[in-house]
């Protein structure tokens, strides 16, 4: 059994002594986590930028109709409408704002205005434009208020605005009642991390576990696993030892993910035992895919590159790059067919549903079936390779 145990260490300290593999086991994870949390995750908060240079009170009552307004939003201030451009482009704003000089003065003059509003074609934040769109019309039912009183009844403009303003708030209005069918495309998520953390724990596991079998190619055909079979270590050992070793690499990546998410990001994993359980499980189902890969690879390149191809396109079908829930037809059935897909399947249980171990034993009982087929077949062809070369 200490053979075995040596062996996996060997094969451990193989891949955290190559460089290239720190980047991508333990820098490139936690990069995409915060992306994905950017593209698909919400805080609930809406970040909106505004140019409000000399736009007078006006412009400042309208910005101000904003932040009241029934979205949530974070205005943040800029100076000119290339930072809203930018900003846009970056991420760091959903919708920009541009209240052009003079607002208050033509306005007040009863001239045209016109203001700009930056977003992306495809932004999924709808209802922060929406809110723009409601702010302006009441904005503009109040100064059109004001100044037919200005004009025909001889009021002062302010005069009127204060009172259309205050008389405006007592409007009953139209009362728009929401009934939702169905259930939303996301679950309900308090931390906009929390889909991200998930979907990378399960592609880098994998994709790890694959790139480790690379290492089994060069211990055959270095001639190691037939140097140790001369040893008297028995021939169970020595593939136990193999099999520890990819487990031990997939371990790692998952556990550095899940911990580094919840102490970083603050995701929360549901239920200790049933992540555990989805964790170790998954990581066996990476070890039998790597110990299949490893075994029946000609050299080191060839499993290199047939694991990560299948690592990509398995981790994309399973939902680990975009979210399964945006799949149709016959994609969301596809998906279903992957061990990635029930992986995090299993997560999304643990984390928005509350579930516990015994509510997540179907998606445990398909990836127990991939584990079993794939070590069972890797170790098959690892025994033979050492006995009859």
């Amino acid at each position: 059994m200490r053979a075995a145990i040596t062996i996996a260490r060997v094969n451990l300290l193989r891949v955290l002594r190559d460089r290239t593999n720190l980047f991508f086991v333990f820098l490139l994870p936690l990069i995409l986590i915060i992306a994905l949390g950017a593209a698909f995750g919400s805080t609930g908060v809406s970040r909106l930028g505004v140019v409000a240079t000399d736009a007078g009170p006006l412009g400042d009552e309208l910005v101000a109709i904003l932040e009241d307004g029934p979205v949530e939003v974070d205005v943040r201030s800029r100076s000119s409408l290339d930072e809203l451009r930018a900003g846009v482009e970056d991420g760091d704003l959903e919708f920009g704002l541009l209240i052009p000089p003079g607002y208050d003065e033509s306005l007040r003059a009863g001239e045209p205005v016109e203001l700009t509003v930056v977003s992306r074609p495809e932004s999924i934040f709808a209802a922060l434009g929406q809110g723009i769109d409601s702010a302006v019309a009441q904005q503009s039912a109040r100064i059109r208020a004001a100044t037919v009183a200005a004009d025909f009844a001889a009021v002062d403009f302010d005069a009127a605005l204060a009172t259309a303003t205050t008389v405006q708030a007592d409007l009953g209005g139209i009362t728009i009642e929401e009934v939702t069918l169905g259930e939303s495309t996301f679950p309900s998520i308090g931390n906009p991390f929390a889909l991200g953390a998930q979907s990378q724990t399960v592609l880098f596991m994998f994709l790890t576990s694959m790139t480790a079998a690379t290492q089994l190619v060069l211990t055959r055909q270095l001639g190691v696993s037939r140097r140790m079979l001369a040893t008297p270590t028995p021939v169970r050992f020595i593939l136990l030892g193999e099999l520890l070793g990819r487990f031990g690499v997939a371990m790692m990546q998952g556990l550095f993910i899940v911990l580094a998410s919840a102490f970083l990001f603050g995701v929360s994993w549901g239920d200790l035992a049933g992540a555990t359980a989805l964790i170790v499980i998954f990581a066996l189902v990476g070890t039998g895919a790597a110990m299949v890969v490893g075994v029946f690879a000609r050299n080191p390149d060839q499993a290199g590159s047939v694991g990560i191809v299948a690592g990509m396109i398995l981790g994309a079908l399973g939902g680990a790059m975009v979210p399964g829930e945006l799949f149709g037809e016959p994609m969301a059935t596809i998906s279903q067919f992957t061990p990635q897909y029930w992986a995090i399947d299993g997560f999304r249980e643990l984390a928005f549903y509350e579930a516990g171990l015994t509510e997540i034993l179907t998606q445990l009982a398909v990836l127990v079936g991939y584990a079993v087929v794939l070590v069972g077949i890797g170790t098959y062809g690892l025994r033979r390779s050492l006995i009859h070369g």
